[in-house]
């Protein structure tokens, strides 16, 4: 027994309330996400959302938790620049997923603390990466940063070549191999790696 009456919705809760949001953003996009649509798809009012989120902000940051929550984690490999390599490349298959995440990322008005695994993982194989390359002088944070900035770049900017161009039509790579291929480049010329 579900402790509910038959044709009753289920009953809302924050995790409830933020697959719907999630569901929406990756549907619609991050404009159509209001507490109203929310609770549309919910089938229930606005009011009965309000005693679990205090407003869309709140919305966005909890959002923003759960994707940065569930970024991926440091494959296991032997070799760190596989490992890096590996991890951003999941990274942008995730956020691929979730553009609008990329968007919330962005613009910074939303801190997730969820987001420690991923970094972590990051500059631990940063590190180990720079421990074998002889000439590496790593500030291994800053480095973090220019391959987030590379990631979120990618994500956000779906146009071939960054632009309309004629040439661009005739460009058989997809944006996730545009990535992969600039990806190994800047690791390489940041750690100064052969």
């Amino acid at each position: 027994m579900n402790g509910r009456a038959p044709g009753r919705p289920p009953v809302l809760s924050r995790a409830r309330i933020i697959t719907i949001a999630r569901r929406i953003a990756d549907d619609e996009g991050l404009e159509a996400l209001t507490v109203r649509r929310v609770a549309q798809a919910l089938g229930t009012g606005q009011a009965s959302l309000y005693r679990h989120i205090q407003d869309r902000d709140e919305l966005l940051r909890l959002l923003a938790d759960d994707v940065a929550a569930n970024l991926p984690h440091l494959p296991a490999h032997p070799d760190p620049r596989d490992q890096i390599i590996g991890q951003w490349l999941d990274a942008y298959d995730y956020l691929s997923q979730h553009r609008w995440a990329a968007r919330i990322i962005a613009e910074g008005e939303h801190v997730a603390d969820t987001a420690a695994p991923f970094t972590d993982g990051a500059l631990i194989a940063l590190g180990a990466l720079a421990e074998t390359t002889p000439n590496a002088g790593a500030d291994l944070r800053r480095i973090y940063r220019v391959l987030w900035h590379l990631l979120l770049g990618h994500v956000l900017n779906v146009h071939p070549l960054g632009h309309t161009h004629p040439e661009a039509e005739t460009t058989t790579s997809t944006p996730r191999d545009d990535y992969a291929w600039a990806l190994p480049r800047v690791l390489d010329a940041l750690l100064k790696t052969p």
